[in-house]
């Protein structure tokens, strides 16, 4: 017998979070419990319609009905059941599709916006689009360094990032090297970012060396 699936719960206050990890990326927040809970059921449904749309296959899913999933409360660890356990090869590969869809459509929504409206903050509570996509960018970043068991691997998600700046200046065209321009208050040209990338390496590095000395300082002499 198939287990049904759930609606995972955690938060606070006004503030909750419902996941739906039948689906793996649905999710939905609230200002209650119960807000919250609503929200992920038509997140589910909207969710569908998205990967549907950006030619996944929803086949998987769409026989489900979400108004049926149980509720429960997210674990203390947060590592919902779900979560544990190796991937099938079918499972990475869909996870592969989500990705890439959710990736274009988020292009598709922000491609049109006019310059001048990028870093406009619609009201003072809310983040600008440019907020919103820097946010993301350094969140997913974060989120592959958690995949490393450093130092039994040779550092993949640090060299990954390495190779995705790498690239990035590999294929700029001439014209792109004269950027100047305001970004959130503060200029920015192509030459500065080059040197605050690596002053910010350097500085780390040195930083680092530091930590690095202060661990053979303090380690125990039988380990020395």
């Amino acid at each position: 017998m198939t287990e049904t699936p759930a609606i995972y719960v955690q938060g606070e206050g006004s503030y909750w979070l419902a996941h739906v990890p039948v689906l793996r990326g649905c999710i939905a927040s609230g200002t209650t419990r119960d807000g919250a809970i609503a929200n992920a059921r038509r997140a589910f449904r909207a969710y569908l319609e998205l990967l549907d749309t950006r030619g996944v296959s929803v086949e998987h899913w769409k026989a489900m009905d979400p108004d049926t999933f149980e509720v429960r409360d997210t674990p203390s660890d947060r590592v919902l059941p779900e979560d544990i356990g190796p991937l099938e090869e079918h499972e990475l590969r869909d996870f592969l599709h989500q990705f890439e869809a959710s990736r274009a459509a988020l292009i598709s929504l922000v491609r049109d916006i006019p310059e001048e409206e990028i870093e406009r903050k619609p009201t003072e509570t809310m983040w600008s689009v440019r907020e919103a996509l820097e946010h993301v960018m350094l969140t997913e970043a974060e989120f592959l360094s958690r995949l490393e068991k450093w130092p039994a691997d040779p550092y993949n998600t640090l060299q990954a990032i390495h190779r995705l700046v790498f690239q990035r200046f590999t294929v700029m065209e001439p014209a792109d090297t004269a950027l100047d321009h305001v970004v959130m208050g503060r200029r920015w040209t192509t030459r500065k970012i080059m040197r605050r990338m690596l002053e910010h390496e350097f500085e780390h590095l040195v930083h680092i060396q530091e930590i690095v000395a202060a661990l053979e300082a303090t380690r125990p002499s039988e380990v020395r």
